[in-house]
């Protein structure tokens, strides 16, 4: 397999090569995405905290809006409080968060985009939820039928979108 991205933690040094479909999954607060060139590498982009976290809301609602067949309004909740959370951390507070998501998890039927926009919400208040709202995401894209392949390079795409790299 041909790796066209090298994911660096800089915080403990790892590396790691991944394809594009492969980026969601990898990438963690404080790295840095490169992209293979010919002749060494050209920077993307440094990942934050708060750009783990809008990439986890973004994937989550790409889910809801795009691979369920039902409404979740508790779930869109969750991912409206997210945002908001995002832009002023003192404009929703911990405890809205955990009854959105609770509310949102009993109403969910069991759905992976619902899920993803609860663990989306959660990653606003805890940084170690970040990557499963991209691997809800994909479940939810295989339970609507979809290409899991298409989904991860959606992700990935997004990504690049992001730092203006793609």
């Amino acid at each position: 397999m041909k790796y066209e991205f090298r994911v660096i933690n800089l915080v403990n040094g790892v590396q790691e090569d991944c394809s594009l479909d492969d980026l969601s999954e990898i990438i963690e607060q404080n790295c840095e995405i490169l992209r293979f060139k010919e002749y060494g590498f050209e920077a993307i982009g440094f990942v934050s905290a708060q750009t783990l976290v809008f990439f986890n809301i973004e994937f989550a609602d790409y889910a809801l809006q795009n691979y369920t067949n039902k409404i979740f309004p508790e779930a869109q909740t969750c991912i409206d409080l997210a945002r908001k959370r995002m832009k002023d951390q003192s404009s929703v507070s911990e405890e809205q968060i955990r009854t959105a998501a609770n509310v949102a998890y009993d109403a969910s039927d069991a759905s992976d985009a619902a899920y993803a926009a609860i663990d989306a919400a959660f990653t606003t208040i805890d940084i170690g939820c970040a990557g499963s709202s991209a691997a809800k995401a994909v479940y939810a894209a295989i339970a609507a039928r979809k290409s899991k392949l298409d989904e991860r390079n959606r992700q990935g795409t997004f990504i690049l979108n992001f730092f203006g790299a793609e």
